[in-house]
């Protein structure tokens, strides 16, 4: 016997109970129509299992949900890459994040990829950050919080700090209020 006829056997038994309740309902009394209505939805969603639906439509739904979430995954994965290759690249002693010199020639000869007179060095996502610039660990930390926080937090966080910090306030800082900002700005990227 499969798991299939057993619930099938089950769906048929509930649907007995249905009609036996929805005829005792009419006949004697009509709590008995009250207690028909949760046998019926037992019933039908015995049903909808046994004839394979319920299955069909919980894998549709995991398909369409389950490519955009992993694509969002490694989207992200890749930015933490790419980030921590920069700051790495920025502690290099000058060298870019493909390990020539800043001044080297590539694939766009002398002037980089945009030619003369472009502005920047492509995507701006790939240049080194600044290397007097606080580093994501350090702004972590002037916020007090872990690597794993969200935007949300993060956004949180600084709002209460900068609410207790501004220097117009009571206890105003001014030094660890900039501080506050510049963490903030490199978080918030």
């Amino acid at each position: 016997m499969t798991n299939r006829t057993i619930v099938v056997g089950l769906a048929g038994a509930f649907v007995g109970m249905t009609a036996l309740l929805l005829i005792g309902g009419i006949v004697l009394h009509p709590i008995a129509l009250a207690l028909a209505v949760p046998f019926g939805a037992v019933s039908y969603f015995l049903w909808y299992h046994a004839s394979g639906r319920l299955h069909d439509q919980a894998r549709r739904s995991a398909e369409q949900a389950g490519p955009t979430e992993r694509e969002r995954a490694r989207q992200r994965a890749r930015a933490e890459a790419n980030r921590e290759r920069a700051y790495r690249a920025a502690g290099d002693g000058g060298r870019s994040a493909s390990g020539r010199r800043d001044g080297a020639r590539g694939p766009g000869g002398r002037f980089g990829p945009g030619g003369p007179g472009a502005s920047g060095a492509g995507d701006p996502r790939d240049r080194a950050p600044a290397a007097d610039r606080m580093t994501e660990r350090e702004a972590y930390e002037t916020l007090g919080l872990d690597r794993t926080a969200d935007g949300e937090t993060v956004r949180r966080r600084y709002r209460e700090r900068a609410k207790r910090l501004h220097p117009d306030g009571e206890d105003g800082d001014e030094e660890a209020f900039k501080r506050l900002n510049e963490a903030y700005e490199v978080l918030k990227e």
